[in-house]
């Protein structure tokens, strides 16, 4: 099993334990069914938006496509596919999805934190080259390492650091699911800031990357999750998640 897939492991194992820490022993199981729909939701989201990406490879070779263990997801196709995910797995559960979305922060967090810093140790998403005190030294999908800009750090550090800060100002978001959106608007936000600092191959759609289209998209359903939440009744007959 190559790094990548062991730190996303950890980033998985350490999220949901973390959700079940949060939860009452009542919640715990409908929580993890829900984590679990999302998990797959994004597993499946990033690795079509991939395919989709790299079509004219995939096209000559169709038995890879489903062959995730040879490598190849993105980062924003599996923001996506695990916000779809998470909303048929309520509608299955029959859960509020808000009040569990909310619930599932920390497996967000934990999981984006984690893929960052596999992408360093596999040699993905690196930064430019730069020579001044800090860059760090990071290897390419060569091979070859240089000091680059420590985007995949900023990454997971950007990643916690939205962690801590929607902690703070989670007393003052009362709407079931505002939490969660803004949660995914700053995880997509991330992930676009950081794409023009990027330094591996990528095809360039107009002037961006299509992973930083691909997260412009997911922002802007978090927005749209966002303002319904804000807006519509907070569901307080609802029993908690």
């Amino acid at each position: 099993m190559g790094t990548f897939s062991i730190l996303i492991g950890i980033g998985i194992g350490v999220g949901l334990l973390w959700v079940m820490g949060q939860s009452a022993p009542r919640q715990i199981d409908h929580r993890l069914d829900a984590g679990l729909w999302a998990l797959a939701g994004a597993l499946l989201g990033g690795r079509v938006a991939h395919v989709a990406l790299l079509w004219p490879y995939y096209q000559t070779h169709p038995a890879e496509m489903p062959q995730v263990w040879l490598g190849g997801l993105s980062g924003a196709g599996a923001l996506i596919g695990g916000a779809l995910g998470l909303l048929v797995g309520t509608a299955v559960l029959h859960r509020p999805a808000a009040r569990l979305a909310d619930a599932l922060l920390p497996l967000l967090i934990s999981v984006s934190a984690a893929a960052w810093l596999a992408c360093w140790m596999d040699g993905t998403a690196y930064g430019q080259t730069v020579q001044a005190w800090w860059g760090i030294p990071a290897r390419d999908e060569w091979g070859e390492v240089q000091r680059r800009l420590p985007v995949q750090l900023l990454g997971a550090l950007g990643t916690l650091a939205l962690s801590w800060l929607l902690e703070r100002l989670r007393p003052h978001l009362r709407c079931p699911g505002q939490t969660a959106a803004l949660g995914l608007l700053g995880v997509s936000l991330i992930l676009f800031g950081l794409s023009s600092l990027r330094a591996d191959p990528s095809p360039l759609w107009g002037s961006l990357r299509p992973e930083a289209w691909l997260a412009l998209g997911s922002a802007g359903a978090a927005l749209i999750g966002l303002l319904l939440a804000t807006l519509l009744p907070n569901g307080k007959a609802i029993p908690p998640a």
